[in-house]
């Protein structure tokens, strides 16, 4: 379809710039020229999705009566179909500032906003100002002394006289939301502004802002502003960069864990000693060695951390090479290690006779482990049968090696352990986690870790 549609009777023709349609009547030219063209015109708004259509129709007296009704029920339910708004009526000069109550403009009140102005660049103005009335050219090229003798003020009037007179002939056009009374508010705005020297003064900065000196179109001076209202996004944006560059690093650069070490009993340990012999003795990549301060049942008035078993629990899933208890500790886990048997036999082998000396097996039945875990549950006020309760007789009664002890003070503090508990020897027994990620390498560390500090 093309864009402009001229003949004797009509001009429609669509503009680009404000994406709107304009149809100028010339005069009534008989039916096919009267419907034609409002027929295009409803093609070509929903071609562009127009919001806004300016009609001049004052060359166009002498429509007969079926003609309206023709539009009234064919051609406005059809611009009602559209994506059209705002019909801007081009009137004469007499007619400006009055409501659209005449019968032509009554079809169409239902369905848009209609307003009345004096020329299709005044409308088209309205539009490309979001359908706001700007003020008169003459009035912009005013200068400060011009804008003061329009508003009717002596050259010599200060700010103050200026605010007044402007209150003053604004005063009854408040409210005013006819096309004149709007054009009349647009031109005082702007003559208050020129008068105030508020425009002069935007100017001024203007060229020196376009003197200065820009980095991607921006001052110095805008730089900082805008970094003083946005600089936490910029934060905010560096911890998310920072997050997710060592979320990559964990996924796809950082060695695997290779091995895996879990201390839990009440003590401390610097984890120097363990970690050096994890990387420099037993020659792993990326080993981990964790202490959990985990308090149980006592008479010494020691205190469990409300956290520390859920810890442990969440560190098991790592399945670890080895566990090292305290001795108070290590009856609680019997379900948790393996048996140390072979693993003691092979001490006896690989080590020393005075080495081996300073090795105890600490032995534990599944009957007498169940019997500890239930008076736990029980001093703790967990939902279960108390050990009196407990039908024993169905667990087994043979003891299991569970771990093997170092009760040395020397070599427990070489270790780098520290015992939390204020009455007792300190005690260290070490074990095999049951889903040990390897149990060839557990064997090596408990053996090599033996070797090493007896």
């Amino acid at each position: 379809m093309q864009e402009v549609f001229d003949s004797n009777s009509y001009n429609l023709r669509y503009d680009e710039e404000t994406n709107s349609c304009v149809l100028v009547w010339k005069k009534f030219g008989g039916r096919d020229e009267f419907r034609t063209p409002l027929m295009h015109l409803i093609e070509m708004i929903k071609k562009h999705n127009c919001k806004d259509l300016i009609m001049d129709g004052r060359n166009g007296e002498g429509v007969p009566e079926d003609e309206w009704t023709w539009a009234r029920k064919v051609a406005i339910p059809g611009l009602g179909e559209t994506s059209l708004k705002h019909i801007y009526f081009v009137v004469d000069a007499d007619s400006i500032g009055s409501e659209c109550t005449e019968k032509q403009y009554s079809y169409f009140i239902p369905r848009f906003k209609l307003d009345k102005v004096s020329s299709v660049d005044a409308a088209l103005s309205m539009i490309k100002n979001g359908g706001e009335i700007v003020a008169s050219p003459e009035i912009l090229a005013m200068t400060k002394a011009d804008a003061i003798a329009y508003l009717g003020l002596p050259a010599h009037a200060n700010d103050y006289a200026v605010d007044d007179k402007f209150w003053k002939l604004t005063k009854n056009l408040r409210g005013d939301n006819s096309p004149e009374g709007r054009q009349k508010i647009a031109d005082l705005s702007a003559a208050y502004d020129i008068a105030t020297g508020k425009r002069d003064e935007r100017v001024k900065k203007e060229e020196i802002r376009n003197n200065e000196l820009k980095i991607f179109g921006k001052t110095g001076e805008e730089w900082r502003t805008y970094f003083s209202y946005t600089w936490y996004m910029y934060l905010i944006g560096l911890v998310l960069i920072f997050v997710a560059g060592n979320l990559a690093y964990d996924a796809f650069i950082k060695p695997r864990v290779d091995s895996s070490v879990i201390a839990l009993g009440h003590f401390s340990n610097d984890s120097s000693y363990m970690e050096d012999f994890l990387t420099i003795q037993m020659g792993f990549q990326n080993p981990t060695f964790t202490t959990i301060d985990i308090v149980v049942p006592n008479d010494q008035g020691q205190m469990q951390n409300a956290y520390a078993s859920q810890s442990a629990s969440t560190l098991m899933l790592s399945c670890p090479n080895v566990l090292i208890f305290d001795k108070q500790t290590a009856s609680y886990y019997y379900s948790a290690v393996l048996d140390m048997s072979p693993i003691y036999e092979l001490c006896r082998d690989s080590l020393t006779p005075t080495q081996f000396a300073k090795l105890r097996p600490v032995f534990l039945s599944e009957r007498d482990a169940m019997e500890i875990i239930a008076e736990y549950e029980e001093t703790y006020g967990a939902e279960m049968n108390s050990a009196s309760e407990v039908d024993l007789s169905q667990f087994d009664d043979t003891l299991v090696m569970i771990g093997i002890e170092i009760d040395d003070p020397e070599v427990i503090d070489s270790l780098g352990f520290d015992s939390g508990w204020p009455v007792g020897d300190p005690s260290l027994v070490f074990s095999v986690y049951y889903q040990t990620m390897d149990y060839h390498e557990s064997e090596n560390i408990i053996i090599n870790l033996f070797r090493q500090v007896l």
